[in-house]
């Protein structure tokens, strides 16, 4: 792929703040490799002057956007398509066979309901271009593009504005569990020109170049790191490597914030401490986040349950917060249990609102959400050995990672990795894989070559059939797909997505996760702090340690007492575990935490003081700051009587001499008269 690099000028952060970036400067189609999540570049899209249509592959960054801009964006809310349970099991649901169907709307009702989305954007274009030419900004999902696209062709616009896919890796990934939503996305891009595949975690080049309609595209990467080393933070992942059920692992977590043993980290501007009083867990199954609700006893009023808005994942939820209810109403003359119709799957908090104490995510959540905790730590549990449920670390970590948004919640940049490991019952070989993927191919040619042979008859009823079980069993045996763009009839086809996601989901479950190392090594790739195996093993020892002033000998014996360990070891070392110690270390200093006798407590009362100290002094530098004036000329007794009376207000145990100004100011020695007299004193030049 042709590859160009665009250095992001230093002091940028956020995209919208780089002057110098336009969309239109580089030629359509690319694709667009942001590096970095939460780097704006939706906002940059939504407040620039271009019109744009903006695709996301899930509601949830969509709804988040609206919420934001409801005056100057127009969301086009499919209401009669179906929703898609992206955390759905699919080897269960293989084996359940046929899935129950949500209700079906009539043909008039289907109609009806594009007539009037369609009517939405026209009103809405012709709003925005009344009202000083403003630029449209249109939100849109894959699976309703299309109707976006005939009606601003029928208006005769259409070629007036930038198409933006968000997060294009999930058109592979997501592929699996709708039977042919991506492969039509694809067809209806085709002919767009001004077009752009947006993603911080794309997919690999080996698989973009495995497809027609990414492999010739050019490819524009930023760069975060030549103008500005600095600007980029690497990831604090704490991993724990568990034998345990996520079930057991995940009830630990809730039961210490039930308890209130709360993680706390020091906080450098308010010089106190702060608590984590919020858990946001990622677990890629409904199933398991209600085994964990009946687990623990938790009640809607503590959990907010994000995930698919599907009936049956409403239901499963529903009857797990009763089953709680009902336990502890065991005696009463009515059993507890939550009203009919009460909405117990939830919606992601705005900016300033509350937050409840736990939020379950699953993957449905982990593109585009935006999460606004002051306090919330992030969990995240991984099981190898069921392929829905483990998290890819090329492109789920990353996302994940990326959720929390504000700079002042000192968890931003870190998180717990629950990971078990693939055991042996769940291995298989590349060869093993490679002959299956050889069988699904020459199934999927039979069953294309038979189609093209039959008679229009047979190949409409062909095409249903496939079609059917395409849909129903998430394409077990081949890669037939059925397109409904090809006229008026149906289009069995070869989906090379899911020939791609699969080969993916191979790499994920039996190598990423084959083992303990393979997990490092593939966190090292994935430019997470995991250089060096020798740390890795020095971190599973340090986690190991039980109480928190052991771990503090821990951190001192190894920054100060081991051969060999370089600074670069230490940074390592430090920012894979839990953030409080890193805290200590780099506040207060190895002698610091020692002279305490590695008692946090004490630890905390010499921050604190120490902070207070701090505090007073900058209060006290604001006041010579205030008091003097550049420019103007002081006598050197008149210098040394202001030093010392604002000395005494702070209890600056120092005395005060007129050449303590040079540590403020830039001074230049004069003599000026003083009543008649020539007397020694200094300039005031500027402020240090």
């Amino acid at each position: 792929m042709d590859k160009k690099r665009l250095e992001i000028p230093a002091g940028v952060r956020y995209i919208t703040e780089w002057d110098g970036y336009n969309l239109n400067d580089y030629a359509f189609p690319h694709i667009l490799n942001k590096v970095l999540t939460g780097c704006g570049f939706t906002e940059y899209c939504l407040r620039n002057q271009q019109n744009i249509i903006l695709l996301s592959p899930r509601k949830f960054l969509l709804e988040n956007k609206e919420d934001q801009h409801k005056e100057d964006v127009l969301y086009v809310k499919n209401e009669f398509g179906a929703i898609v349970d992206y955390e759905r099991n699919i080897s269960d649901s293989r084996k359940k066979g046929k899935q129950k169907e949500p209700p079906k709307l009539s043909d008039e009702e289907i109609k009806s309901g594009i007539s009037k989305m369609k009517g939405d954007i026209r009103d809405y274009c012709r709003k925005r271009f009344s009202e000083g030419r403003k630029p449209c900004k249109i939100l849109v999902t894959y699976d309703s593009f299309r109707h976006v696209k005939e009606t601003l062709q029928e208006m005769g616009i259409f070629q007036g504005f930038q198409v933006v896919v968000d997060e294009f890796q999930s058109i592979f990934i997501d592929s699996r569990f709708k039977s042919s939503t991506e492969m039509e996305l694809l067809y209806y891009l085709r002919d767009v020109q001004k077009l752009c595949f947006v993603s911080a975690t794309p997919m690999l080049d080996k698989y973009l170049e495995m497809l027609d309609e990414f492999k010739n595209l050019p490819y524009l990467e930023f760069d975060w790191i030549t103008k500005d080393p600095g600007r980029v933070k690497r990831p604090q992942l704490e991993i724990k490597f568990t034998k345990r059920s996520l079930n057991e692992e995940a009830g630990q977590v809730i039961q210490n914030y039930k308890k209130g043993n709360f993680e706390q980290r020091l906080d450098s501007g308010t010089g106190g401490i702060i608590e984590s009083h919020e858990a946001v867990i990622f677990m890629n199954s409904v199933s398991n986040i209600c085994q964990v609700i009946r687990s623990n006893n938790l009640h809607v009023e503590e959990c907010n349950v994000l995930c698919a808005r599907t009936e049956e994942n409403s239901k499963e939820v529903k009857k797990a917060f009763n089953e709680v209810l009902r336990r502890e109403s065991e005696g009463f003359e009515k059993p507890l249990s939550l009203p009919r119709g009460y909405d117990v799957i939830g919606r992601i908090p705005g900016r300033g609102e509350k937050h409840k104490m736990f939020t379950f995510c699953t993957r449905t959540v982990y593109l585009g959400a935006d999460f606004y905790s002051t306090n919330a730590r992030t969990f995240i549990f991984s099981d190898a050995n069921i392929e829905c449920l483990a998290v890819d670390i090329g492109i789920d970590l990353e996302q994940i990672l990326g959720r929390q948004r504000l700079d002042e919640n000192p968890w931003k940049n870190s998180a717990n990795l629950y990971v078990k490991t693939l055991t042996g019952k769940n291995s298989f070989t590349k060869e093993e894989f490679d002959n299956i993927l050889a069988e699904k191919i020459k199934s999927t040619q039979n069953l294309l070559n038979v189609y093209e042979k039959g008679s229009l008859e047979e190949k409409a009823d062909l095409a249903k059939n496939y079609e059917f079980v395409a849909k129903h069993n998430y394409y077990k045996d081949d890669y037939v797909s059925v397109n409904h763009h090809a006229g008026k009839s149906l289009k069995p086809v070869f989906n090379n997505l899911v020939l791609v996601s699969e080969m993916r989901t191979f790499e994920v479950q039996q190598i990423d996760y084959k083992d303990r190392f393979s997990v490092f090594s593939t966190l090292r790739d994935e430019g997470m702090n995991y250089e060096d195996n020798n740390i890795s093993q020095v971190v599973e020892q340090f986690n190991e340690v039980k109480t928190t002033t052991e771990k503090l000998k821990f951190l001192v014996k190894y920054t100060t007492e081991t051969s060999g360990v370089t600074e670069r070891d230490i940074k390592t070392f430090i920012s894979m575990i839990p953030g409080k110690y890193g805290d200590y270390y780099y506040l207060l200093g190895p002698d610091r935490i020692k002279a305490n006798s590695y008692h946090e407590s004490e630890l905390r009362k010499e921050w604190i003081k120490m902070h207070s100290e701090v505090k007073v002094e900058d209060e006290m530098i604001s006041e010579i700051y205030s008091t003097f004036s550049v420019s103007k000329k002081y006598g050197k007794s008149e210098i040394k009587q202001i030093l010392k009376e604002i000395y005494g207000r702070y209890n600056f145990e120092r005395t005060a001499k007129a050449s303590d100004l040079s540590e403020y100011f830039i001074i230049k020695g004069i003599k000026l008269l003083d009543s008649g007299k020539w007397i020694h004193g200094f300039e005031i030049l500027g402020k240090r």
